[in-house]
């Protein structure tokens, strides 16, 4: 090792930096590889706001804390009037020029309303997922599904922030993005003078940055890379401010946050901050510590996006027939992608609007300042310093053009572009200066810069106005069909009853636009007593929409595979009784329906029409939709609790003289069509004496298939015994072990065992309760629709294990372990 560093010319303490970095590394690496994804996943949605929050705190200190120094700094690099006029001009021009011909909507759909959805999570839960399905109960969002997701968490802290002063939803969240936009062209405008010593230069650079139509679009959009930009220029002008020879520890609390920041707009991200660290290289060979102090900051702050990493390795997004990362992926995108930035073909079906927001005379020039800055790096030897630094920033692209979805041909992810646009337009800038100071006007440097900004204002601005017809038509965008429905559905939706709830294929951009919504898949798993839960809810406003994702089905050889719900809609067509309300056939190709949800086909009227809520403090409220009254009886675990009838629309029960523990409540109404309708409802009333098996952390874990579900299946679905729903316990899946450390004596667990009734092909499984090793109960085999209800003594155990035993093989041994509890003693 020793000799290495010799032979790299590094010093003794250089070797021990590089050997402690790689420490941190090494270890930071084994706790990602070591982090399952179902770790991963929780501590994504539990902590994950409170990470970057953390984050933004230390960042806000940190600017508090620099504010003189970096105020003084600022005014010792102030550039001249002129220039900051001609800035102020072009931030104008493109203000004017947006606000006038580039529509303020979504671009990338999926994409942009998880993030408003996050967002509204982070506001309203302070947690750090997406909301996927929820209930507007007025101003406030019920999420019923959170859900992890693997893009950063930055943009969705940025709009619960916003949220604090504006309507949360989507129309705020797609104003955000136009001022992050203009502060990106002032911060590297400031970076680039210093920089470049040269404030001519640097107005090229940013003319160049604000005139790329991607770029102007994607600022009128809820995009999360232009808050990409918008960090990374802030992070270059704090650079150029701080250089090396200047730099001291307290300003790494603005960096330190900033790149932790930066690190959650994309997940590759994470792949640039080599320059960020080889920028302060003399400083940090000062102090053998200084180094590995950083990287050990910048992992600790850029954390959820590795976590995010952990959580969907393994996970192949795309699905079909593709590998998702690869050689041949890097040089089909390559090709493809200059391809279509070279754009010369307009389209002729929509009267010449350009295919792609790119400039076909930007490219040129960018392809020809690349080839001359390169040729003068080897023949010249300039620029060394900023190639190095440009190389390892660049990394990041070179992972996502490995990425099967890294083509441009693929309409909405030609926005990975706006990564790089910093580099190209500072490529473009110098390229063409240097050319026009080498071989066109030798030595004659600041003619070369005024030739070089005046071409960079005349072609970002001309072409912008040769272009407009192509910014009024959404050049590119106008053929994505989705998001003219969502535009179509937004105005249409707002004139329904405030309490509808849609069932959609993207429910969370429902949510985004402020409507309860929930997946077709969820509607489909809602039992009888759901049903008429929600109806009783909604006041009988429940509606199918039927848009692009309805339709067809996946192409597994497409490069991004997407999803489809076809069949999902045509179960719930079948079984359902419905009026359509809207039928479009004309805009999008396909016909966008919505389908009041009138009943359920082949269940009783009454049944389905009866509404029974959550017993909270005691009590709890029985309502119907319909004019009858009926008689009813209520059981609390299997005695007869009361007889009454129900007359009035709604009527409010008292559970309060129950015992403690947990407790089953069976309602059985005789509805005048002569059937018996049975709902269940279950609680648990609170006491030192008890404790739901839920309460107690799981010690450890082991299982055949899938992960063990609180509340739920291991499906994810109600957990169902011979037809009756159980709200609490483990859905886990043979074989399995589930341990538990008592946190005190108890006397008794009780539970009710068998095979989830979405298991119907299982083998049988045994049911075996273990104290400190010792076996203290095994159930005989039970099947499908077998269950049993078991009270066994644990006085005294320490450790708790339920096992369950899978017949000859584990296919469908889908084993509940429903309402489990402890008490002091037999019940």
């Amino acid at each position: 090792m020793q000799k290495i560093i010799e032979k790299l010319g590094l010093s003794r303490k250089d070797g021990i930096i590089v050997v402690l970095v790689f420490a941190v590394l090494g270890v930071s690496f084994s706790i990602f590889n070591a982090l399952s994804v179902v770790t991963a996943r929780a501590w994504d949605i539990q902590w994950g706001y409170y990470a970057i929050l953390l984050t933004f705190v230390v960042m806000l200190v940190g600017f508090v804390f620099n504010a003189k120094d970096f105020i003084c700094r600022l005014r010792n690099h102030l550039p001249s009037k002129w220039s900051l006029i001609v800035l102020s001009a072009l931030l104008v021009f493109f203000s004017v020029f947006a606000v006038n011909h580039i529509g303020n909507t979504h671009r990338v759909l999926s994409d942009e309303t998880s993030w408003e959805s996050m967002g509204l999570q982070m506001y309203f839960a302070h947690t750090g997922g997406i909301c996927n399905e929820g209930l507007w109960e007025g101003e406030v969002l019920d999420c019923k599904a959170e859900v992890n997701n693997f893009k950063g968490k930055a943009l969705g802290f940025i709009y619960s922030l916003v949220f604090q002063i504006a309507e949360p939803g989507r129309d705020t969240a797609l104003a955000v993005n136009f001022p992050l936009f203009l502060l990106s062209l002032i911060a590297f405008f400031l970076a680039l003078s210093v920089w470049f010593k040269n404030e001519w230069l640097a107005l090229a650079a940013t003319a160049f940055l604000g005139g790329m139509p991607i770029y102007l679009l994607q600022s009128r959009s809820a995009s999360t890379e232009v808050l990409y930009i918008a960090l990374l220029t802030l992070l270059m002008a704090w650079y150029a401010l701080v250089p090396s020879k200047n730099v001291h520890w307290k300003h790494f609390l603005v960096v330190v946050p900033l790149l932790g920041f930066f690190a959650q707009t994309r997940q590759e991200t994470v792949f640039a901050f080599i320059p960020f660290a080889l920028f302060y290289w003399r400083y940090f060979r000062e102090e053998f510590y200084r180094l590995p102090l950083f990287v050990l900051s910048v992992v600790a702050v850029s954390w959820p996006s590795i976590n995010t990493m952990a959580a969907y390795r393994g996970y192949d997004f795309q699905g079909g027939e593709h590998a998702a990362h690869s050689i041949d992926n890097f040089i089909f995108n390559v090709k493809s992608n200059i391809n279509v930035m070279l754009n010369f073909d307009p389209d002729p079906a929509f009267g010449g609007v350009l295919k792609n927001p790119f400039y076909s005379t930007f490219t040129i020039l960018l392809l020809f300042s690349t080839a001359w800055l390169l040729l003068r790096l080897i023949v010249n030897r300039r620029y060394v310093r900023g190639a190095i630094l440009g190389f390892f920033f660049s990394l990041q692209i070179f992972v996502i053009l490995f990425n099967v979805s890294g083509t441009f041909e693929i309409d909405i992810n030609q926005r990975y572009v706006l990564v790089a646009l910093p580099l190209f337009a500072m490529i473009m800038a110098l390229g063409l200066k240097d050319f026009l100071d080498t071989v066109v006007f030798p030595g004659k440097h600041d003619k070369a810069c005024y030739i070089t900004v005046g071409v960079a204002v005349l072609l970002s601005v001309g072409l912008a106005i040769h272009h407009v017809k192509s910014f009024d038509s959404n050049m590119l965008y106008y053929k994505n069909k989705l998001l003219v429905e969502e535009d179509y559905l937004n105005t249409y939706l707002a004139k329904f009853p405030e309490k509808s709830i849609f069932i959609y294929a993207r429910p969370w951009q429902m949510l985004a636009s402020r409507h309860s919504s929930f997946s077709e898949r969820t509607f489909m798993n809602w039992t009888t007593d759901d049903f008429s839960r929600w109806m009783q809810w909604s006041h009988g406003n429940i509606y199918l929409v039927r848009g692009q994702d309805g339709y067809g089905n996946v192409d597994r050889s497409s490069r991004v595979v997407g999803f489809k719900t076809t069949d999902q809609i045509e179960t719930i067509l079948e079984g359902y009784k419905l009026k359509r309300v809207l039928q479009e056939n004309r805009l999008f190709g396909y016909p966008l329906t919505v389908h009041q949800i009138l009943a359920k086909k082949g269940v009783s009227m009454f049944a389905q029409n009866l509404s029974i809520g959550e017993v909270v403090n005691g009590t709890v409220e029985v309502g119907k939709l319909f004019q009858n009254t009926i008689s009813y009886d209520v059981f609390l675990n299997d005695s007869l609790w009361v007889h009454d009838s129900l007359a009035k629309p709604l009527d409010t029960l008292s559970l309060t003289g129950a015992k403690v523990g947990l407790q089953r409540v069976k309602f059985a109404f005789y509805t005048p069509d002569a059937e018996t309708v049975y709902v269940f409802r279950d609680f648990f009333k609170e006491d030192r004496s008890v404790a739901l098996l839920t309460s107690l952390p799981l010690a450890s874990k082991t299982q055949a298939w899938g992960e063990p579900q609180i509340g739920k299946s291991v499906e994810q679905h109600v957990m169902k015994l011979d037809g009756e729903p159980f709200s609490y316990g483990f859905g886990s899946h043979a074989s399995s072990n589930l341990a538990f450390d008592m946190p005190r004596n108890f006397g008794m667990f009780h539970a009710t065992i068998g095979l989830d009734d979405e298991s119907a092909c299982g083998d049988g499984v045994e049911f075996s309760v273990v104290g400190d090793g010792r076996e203290l109960f095994r159930s005989k085999k039970l099947y499908s629709r077998d269950r049993e209800n078991i009270a066994v003594s644990v006085a005294g155990v320490k450790r708790l294990e339920l096992v369950a035993i899978e017949g000859e093989n584990k296919d469908c041994d889908h084993a509940d372990w429903a309402n489990a509890w402890f008490s002091a003693g037999a019940i």
